[in-house]
Order: C-alpha cells, then sequence, then structure tokens
C-alpha cells in the first residue's frame, strides 16, 4: 500500500510539504497550486494507506479545520536490474537491531575462486555461496542504515523543536531547511522556500555569525 501510494507524483509533493511540517488542506492547496478537491482526494488515500493521520483543531478565524501530518518513518529502497526487480520497505521510527560487521573482501574472495573453475557447471555452487554471502551483506548494511535513518530522523526532530524558539518564521525555515537539504545553494534555497535570494543569504550569515560567537 506504502508503495502504490508514493508512486504517485501529487502525493509524493505533499508528502514531501507534510515532512516539513504538519498542514492544512486549503494551505497544501495554495503552496502546491492544485485544487481543494484533488488535495482532499489524495490525503483521503494516504490516510487509508496510513501514512498520514488528521486531528480537528480550533481556528482562530472561524469553524475547525483538520490538521494533516505523517504518521510513518519508512525507507523504501528499490533494486532493478535485467535479472531483478527488489523493492523493499522498513519502518525506522524505533532502533533496530544491529550485528556484527563483516570484512566485504570475503565475497570479493568467493566470486574469484568460483571463477577459477573450468568447468562452468562447477562454479554453480560457488556462485550461489557468493549471491548469499551479498545478500547477507546487504542486509547488513539495511540494519545500518536503519539505524542511521533513525538517528538522523530523532535528531533533526529534536533540532525542529530547538527552532522553535526563533521569533522570525523566515529564519525558522532557512534553519530547518538547512538541516535537512546540506549542501544546497542559496538560489535553491530561495526557490524551495519561495524567499528571496538576498533575503536568504542575509539570514545565513546572520546564522552564521551566531554559531560562530556562540562557538
Amino acid at each position: 500500500m506504502v508503495l502504490g501510494t508514493v508512486e504517485n507524483p501529487i502525493r509524493r509533493r505533499i508528502i514531501a510539504k507534510l515532512s516539513q511540517e504538519p498542514n492544512y488542506q486549503l494551505q497544501l492547496s495554495k503552496e502546491l497550486g492544485l485544487s481543494q478537491q484533488l488535495v482532499a482526494k489524495h490525503l483521503v488515500t494516504m490516510e487509508g494507506a496510513g501514512l498520514v493521520g488528521s486531528v480537528l483543531e480550533d481556528s482562530p478565524r472561524g469553524p475547525q479545520r483538520r490538521e494533516y501530518v505523517l504518521k510513518r518513518s519508512v525507507s523504501v529502497t528499490i533494486d532493478l536490474t535485467p535479472n531483478l526487480f527488489r523493492a523493499r520497505m522498513f519502518s525506522f521510527g524505533a532502533t533496530p537491531g544491529t550485528h556484527e560487521k563483516n570484512d566485504r573482501a570475503r565475497a570479493v574472495a568467493q566470486m574469484n575462486e568460483a571463477m577459477r573453475f573450468q568447468d562452468e557447471s562447477s562454479r554453480v555452487g560457488p556462485l550461489a555461496e557468493v549471491v548469499a554471502e551479498v545478500d547477507r551483506k546487504l542486509k547488513q548494511m539495511e540494519e545500518e542504515r536503519a539505524v542511521l535513518l533513525y538517528l538522523r530522523n530523532l535528531a533533526l526532530r529534536e533540532a525542529v523543536r530547538a527552532s522553535s524558539s526563533l521569533e522570525r518564521a523566515d529564519r525558522r525555515k532557512i534553519l530547518r531547511h538547512l538541516m535537512r537539504e546540506q549542501g544546497e545553494g542559496i538560489d535553491d534555497m530561495s526557490a524551495s522556500l519561495g524567499i528571496r535570494q538576498s533575503a536568504v543569504g542575509e539570514i545565513l550569515e546572520e546564522i552564521e555569525r551566531e554559531f560562530v560567537s556562540a562557538d
């Protein structure tokens, strides 16, 4: 259900917005340039898949409104080759178990040893062992990746909470975007956030000065 949900480009755009902060149907419609009816339809689909949740809250200027949030933290990977199609999804909402690291050279040595057999039929067994070894290593890497994703998610969540003390909304947006999208240039940040490049540059300089003075 998750894979079927995120394959739609409009739903991916909505998810990208909700990954930044909780949002409302009307606001999502405005920010994405889509009709409210279309946004509502996709939100219903995502709620049905368990990706999105919502809650009614009071509005200071009218009737109650429904706030939407992402409910799950998942990673989806797809392996695609002429001989393989494999899609995986795992949750990193809690710390997964880890396994002892193995030397990657073991699989390379196994592969080289298998290719030394002159008789091709004799290679089948050793090559099957290589496949098993590589799959085991990939599983370990995925588990390690799950731990790193969990830590990154936790650190970002706490950093976002800490940045809530900043009074200016534009500074909060830029600081949070900077943490999420490290290495992005000022022009990319300006386009993503809808803030003038000059303003982005000024705020980044302010933030840099504050960090330097704090050190």
